[in-house]
């Protein structure tokens, strides 16, 4: 009998074409269906179109960053995936407005990518009940 299982759809918006290559190459190697955005619009049409177990994004992007990415998904919650993740070299000052209930997660560039796929890969595998708020990881 084939398995009906599906992979976990993640949505990675990033506006460096380098990081989001290792990012795609990462995750599809965990065994991810990855879709790539490279500024926050085409992350926010992928998001109004689709459902996505993970998203992972950048916050300096142009057109649309990435505050106003994690903004529209509080404001959309029924858009809004099992888990958020946030990768930035913003000062952490900064991070401190990013919305708790959105964010489960940062991850700081640079960051190790390896560590990052494990968490997605771990975020993929639980029930929606598992909520880590602005859960700050620093790889070394």
């Amino acid at each position: 009998m084939p398995s009906t299982s599906r992979l976990p759809r993640v949505l990675v918006a990033e506006d460096d074409p380098a990081i989001r290559r290792l990012l795609a190459m990462t995750l599809r190697r965990r065994r991810m269906e990855v879709h790539l955005a490279k500024d926050g619009e085409e992350a926010l049409d992928a998001l109004e179109r689709e459902r996505w177990d993970v998203v992972v994004t950048d916050l300096m992007m142009p057109k649309v960053n990435g505050w106003q990415v994690v903004g529209w998904l509080a404001e959309h919650p029924e858009h809004r995936p099992a888990s958020v993740i946030v990768v930035s070299a913003t000062d952490r000052e900064a991070l401190r407005d990013l919305d708790p209930t959105v964010v489960n997660a940062i991850f700081f560039k640079p960051f190790d990518v390896l560590q990052l796929g494990a968490y997605v890969k771990h975020a993929t595998q639980q029930d929606g009940g598992d909520r880590r708020h602005a859960r700050l990881v620093r790889s070394v």
